[in-house]
């Protein structure tokens, strides 16, 4: 009898350390993650040690997710410009009586921006350009009158040799886009051109049918009705550093009035296409129009950063 309750009660203290043990793991496995628990993208659990921030960061551990960009932090961004250049014969005529226009595709240029989106519209962004460029503004030769000058004596024949403008510019620009991808934009500002080249200047003699030549006192025709194809450099060159003396005595001289440095007047509008980049940057390609101290179109590509 007293064998048989030893034993009952042997089995009873072993029966009751299982189901202490068995409640023990089950309390356990609900507890909170070790302290080395990352989440699916590699976010550190709350809680986590620093043994978890070190996991995160191994390789084949996902990382974690990049913060957002700021919206309120200013945007960067580089772009390179061509440009038409054109003074039309209806623009010089406000200034002459007798001109010839200039058409040019000799303008190019480098810009860089710090561009803020608008915090009422995402779509909208105003942007600081600033800008350094090479322009010609060099016309074909032809012969110029001023206004209010006579014709017979003051018609002169104009030579521009590379005459051209160094450029620095600045200017506010507001963008529009409609969409991920297109939209437009306008903006004004103000620069200062360096002016390169020279412009050279002889008297021209009115012939019986209108038309203007530039004749020596020997007679020698060193310039016909078409400037541009008919002119002899080589008598012009030598008639050049002599006090002119007028239609019947031509000689050629440089233009003292030309400035240093020319103030820029910008003035432009262009659509907008954007191509978003899998880095989060983007390609910007822009076809526009203006005025730059001339008249012009041209298109520009921009990486914003």
């Amino acid at each position: 009898m007293h064998r048989r309750s030893r034993v009952f009660c042997s089995a009873a203290v072993a029966a009751l350390g299982f189901t202490t043990a068995a409640f023990a793991q089950t309390a356990t496995d609900t507890q909170a993650p070790p302290a080395d628990f990352t989440g699916p993208l590699g976010e550190v659990a709350p809680g986590a040690g620093p043994e978890a921030a070190e996991a995160a960061a191994k390789p084949g551990v996902a990382a974690a997710v990049p913060p957002r960009r700021d919206p309120s932090a200013p945007l960067y961004g580089i772009a390179a410009r061509w440009r038409y250049i054109m003074v039309p014969g209806w623009f010089l005529d406000f200034f002459t009586q007798k001109n010839s226009p200039l058409y040019t595709p000799g303008s190019f240029g480098l810009e860089g921006f710090r561009r803020k989106v608008d915090k009422d519209d995402p779509n909208r962004s105003w942007e600081l350009n600033v800008g350094v460029g090479y322009q010609n503004m060099s016309p074909p030769d032809a012969y110029w009158l001023g206004k209010g000058k006579q014709k017979d004596q003051d018609t002169d024949l104009v030579q521009a040799r590379d005459l051209s403008l160094i450029t620095m510019d600045a200017a506010f620009i507001s963008r529009q886009y409609f969409n991920k991808y297109f939209g437009i934009h306008y903006g004004a500002g103000l620069g200062l051109g360096i002016v390169r080249g020279k412009i050279l200047r002889t008297s021209a003699r009115q012939q019986a049918d209108g038309s203007f030549r530039v004749i020596n006192t020997q007679g020698v025709e060193m310039c016909g009705a078409d400037p541009s194809s008919t002119c002899k450099d080589q008598l012009l060159n030598q008639s050049q550093g002599q006090a002119d003396g007028g239609p019947y005595q031509p000689h050629r001289f440089q233009e003292t009035s030309v400035p240093g440095a020319l103030p820029i007047i910008n003035l432009l509008l262009g659509i907008d296409v954007r191509a978003p980049l899998p880095n989060g940057q983007a390609l910007e390609f822009r076809l526009e129009g203006g005025f730059f101290d001339a008249f012009f179109i041209g298109t520009s590509v921009g990486y914003q950063i």
